[in-house]
């Protein structure tokens, strides 16, 4: 259930964002239910709204959007913090790489672990995540995971013969 785990990425977030005063903002139409491991996709949404509002200024704002298409679901999160320079965006993924290389080994850091396993766990699930960012603007990550199969859908195997 994405709008609930997206509910609860929200909720987990609220008093740290308004801690920071920064608006944190959920925008889901109906959603349907997808097919994997609700823990592993909740690890990668607190990924990116943890990281989103690290980087978003006081006053700023952080938004997670999710919608779906014919095929798939597309969830957003959106900050108006410094953005991403293009040298950086090309690596971000990679295990072990920042962005802000005063960040490295203090206290309460990260490592640069998180979207590098945020990416292998889309992945796992034949989804795709990438970043959209201007520098002075913000960033865009953005996750597509594929929807289920439709019930009223017949699979060529299963069609009746005349």
């Amino acid at each position: 259930d994405m709008g609930g785990l997206l509910k609860g990425v929200l909720e987990k977030f609220s008093l740290q964002a308004q801690n920071a005063n920064v608006k944190l903002t959920l925008q889901t139409g109906d959603l349907p239910v997808i097919i994997g491991d609700g823990d592993r996709l909740a690890q990668v949404f607190t990924n990116l709204v943890d990281n989103a509002l690290k980087y978003t200024p006081s006053g700023g704002s952080v938004a997670i959007h999710a919608g779906v298409d014919q095929s798939s679901m597309l969830v957003s999160v959106s900050d108006s913090g410094p953005g991403i320079p293009p040298e950086d965006r090309q690596r971000i993924f990679e295990r072990f790489y920042q962005v802000d290389k005063s960040r490295r080994g203090g206290a309460g850091r990260g490592v640069g672990l998180g979207l590098a396993i945020a990416s292998q766990i889309i992945q796992a699930h034949q989804g795709q995540i990438w970043v959209a960012s201007q520098v002075g603007s913000g960033s865009i990550f953005y996750v597509r995971l594929p929807l289920p199969p439709r019930e009223d859908a017949v699979h060529p195997l299963h069609q009746s013969r005349p």
